[in-house]
């Protein structure tokens, strides 16, 4: 089969992206504590970069003290993390990758143990899973919120990031306002649940003016009372307003990390269906994620305009030169679902491999 679609380049505002093929966002824990850039994160990326991905998008990037979502992410909480992200973009770009940098706040599904500071949220209800109580944020601490976004923004921009996420999905806190599963507000942030996100995004466009800015949403929360594709084909559109160049799809919350992380026995392209129709009432281009496995495959719901890139991250982690070696039909190392990446549900404390124990 000829991969005539996934290896056509795409101009997003202005940034060519040499192939369709994207690695998301995945959270290795691989930063120090405090939130830094190491050794470890450089080889990971720069190996990816050259496996040849057209994005690559490094993160979560907790833009606030309380945001973080693990141990030991990256952070963007201050101008002295600059200096790190600098030599991250700087590899990823030099071994032919776009680097982006996602950035995200972790809402009510972290714990105050994790952060040293209260769980906040749209509304006082507990994450099913983290079970933590959180506090309602008020005005000021929504405003205080949405400046982190743009100040994060600003410094990974001045770091090098070509392209800039921001993480709607999954229930983390921008995800919380956008749901009726977790916001219960009866303020403007709760009759118009979209605000606090379009708020965010223009805030974010005044700090770095055509760069490129993609909004990660789950199309479907797949909990009751939680966002379906109904609600999210009408929230798209607000956002490609705000200024979106790019709407990400991927599906779920920790409610229902099934959707987040899905198995292998759900089939491939679970969530292909979602980005084709978010894909309909939008009018730039759309991520898919969601056990992609193949570059065939990929190359095929790209062809069938279904999706205008494809997110590929445990196949990368498998093998970080998955793409180049498929494009050369050559053997991969091959991801089994053993789970071991997603170190958080088997109690270990950063990403591992047995496919690939250089990581």
């Amino acid at each position: 089969m000829i991969l005539n679609d996934i290896l056509e380049p795409l101009h997003v505002k202005g940034v060519k992206i040499k192939n369709r093929i994207v690695f998301p966002a995945f959270q290795a824990n691989y930063a120090t504590p405090e939130g830094f850039v190491t050794d470890r994160l450089l080889r990971m990326y720069e190996k990816l970069a050259r496996g040849g991905s057209g994005l690559i998008i490094t993160g979560g990037m907790a833009v606030s003290d309380d945001g973080s979502q693990g141990t030991k992410v990256l952070k963007v909480n201050s101008d002295e993390h600059i200096e790190g992200l600098k030599k991250l973009f700087s590899v990823i770009r030099e071994n032919g990758s776009v680097p982006a940098a996602q950035l995200v706040h972790a809402g009510r599904q972290t714990s105050s143990v994790m952060t040293g500071h209260p769980v906040v949220a749209p509304s006082p209800i507990p994450c099913p899973v983290m079970k933590e109580t959180p506090r309602e944020l008020d005005d000021a601490g929504i405003k205080r919120i949405q400046d982190d976004f743009a100040e994060g923004a600003r410094r990974v921009k001045k770091a090098g990031a070509g392209l800039i996420e921001l993480h709607g999905a999954f229930g983390y806190l921008i995800g919380g306002f956008l749901s009726g599963f977790s916001n219960k507000r009866s303020d403007k942030y709760g009759t118009d649940k979209s605000l606090f996100f379009t708020e965010i995004i223009e805030k974010v466009r005044q700090e770095i003016g055509d760069t490129p800015i993609s909004c990660r949403i789950s199309a479907d929360e797949y909990v009751n009372g939680g966002l379906t594709l109904n609600e999210t084909r009408k929230l798209a559109p607000q956002l490609v307003k705000a200024g979106a160049d790019i709407i990400s799809v991927a599906a779920g919350t920790y409610a229902s990390i099934n959707h987040m992380a899905p198995t292998k026995e759900m089939g491939e392209g679970v969530h292909v269906h979602l980005a084709g129709a978010i894909r309909d009432v939008v009018d730039v281009p759309v991520i898919c994620a969601g056990n992609i496995r193949s570059l065939h495959y990929a190359d095929k719901i790209i062809g069938e305009h279904k999706t205008d890139f494809a997110a590929i991250a445990r196949p990368q982690l498998s093998d970080p030169f998955f793409v180049k070696k498929s494009i050369e039909k050559r053997p991969v190392e091959e991801c089994t679902y053993c789970g071991k990446c997603m170190y958080f549900l088997s109690g270990e404390s950063c990403v591992s491999c047995p496919r690939n124990p250089e990581l």
